[in-house]
């Protein structure tokens, strides 16, 4: 029943969603008229204009704000309609402050999409983090070494009959840079935290590249989708996002440093937690 209401309460509040998506492109546009941001859009004719679309990002970054900065990407280009409504973690959407701000902006619970057949169905564009806050939690010194991505984004594609566009933000690592990742308040909140290594947003260099759309077909039911083939598509849009974020790093001193302490170390990231990296299941 409580699904059922908040379904309710996201298309009654659509209006509201665009009246604060629209502030929110206003300051992102004067932060970088005041060039303390530089923003810029790679691939934006890979952009479906209309019909059901997953993006599939990287994530970064102790405040979700490269999943707002995807969506000024897209609602720069395409209009505000299009602007993707996006996974959050359930405990940041139960916070006090930072919850409700998150779900007039578009955020929908991570537990929704265990079942992606009864998210709202007049909603088309959609943003995943695949790698959950597995990603947006990770130290700086480990910048633009991705986790381990979620299938789910996939499964979500086939049950909506979606182009899936996979995504690479750079500027999160910079802009909201993680001092440690905090696990003692996981049994409390259901969550792992980034400390903040600076408490505010700092200056960064965002970009934002589209690739080329992934289709995907189901030959049986799609809420029952082949395992292997979800790993499959899984591994493949993380590969082409992994390898943009290799090319666009050069310059970015953050990403250096973490290029050295990953040789020093010899280890890939660690990914030893068999969860769900978005379902946290």
């Amino acid at each position: 029943m409580a699904q059922r209401d908040a379904l309710g309460d996201v298309g009654r509040a659509s209006a509201d969603r665009e009246a604060l998506v629209r502030q929110v492109a206003s300051a992102i546009r004067t932060m970088v008229r005041l060039k303390y941001f530089t923003f810029e859009i790679e691939g934006a004719e890979h952009l479906p204009r209309q019909g059901p679309v997953v993006y599939a990002q990287n994530h970064a970054g102790w405040f979700a704000l490269d999943t707002i900065i995807l969506g000024h990407a897209v609602g720069e280009t395409l209009g505000l309609s299009r602007a993707p409504y996006f996974a959050a973690h359930d405990s940041a959407l139960a916070a006090p402050v930072i919850g409700p701000f998150l779900r007039r902006l578009g955020g929908l619970p991570a537990s929704w999409f265990r079942n992606p057949e009864r998210l709202p169905p007049d909603i088309e564009s959609y943003g995943i983090c695949p790698e959950g806050v597995r990603g947006n939690c990770k130290p700086f010194w480990e910048a633009y070494r991705m986790r381990e991505w979620s299938r789910t984004f996939v499964k979500l594609a086939l049950v909506r009959k979606a182009t899936i566009v996979p995504v690479a933000v750079l500027g999160g690592e910079e802009c909201l840079p993680v001092a440690w990742t905090v696990t003692a308040l996981q049994p409390v909140i259901g969550s792992i935290v980034g400390l903040p290594l600076v408490p505010v947003p700092l200056p960064a260099r965002w970009k934002v590249v589209f690739h080329e759309p992934v289709h995907v077909t189901s030959d049986g039911n799609p809420l029952r989708p082949d395992r292997q083939y979800l790993t499959d598509v899984t591994r493949r849009v993380q590969a082409t996002v992994q390898e943009t974020l290799d090319r666009e790093i050069h310059g970015r001193r953050l990403a250096q440093l973490s290029s050295f302490v990953s040789r020093m170390k010899n280890v890939p990231a660690d990914d030893s937690d068999d969860t769900d990296p978005l379902l946290g299941e």
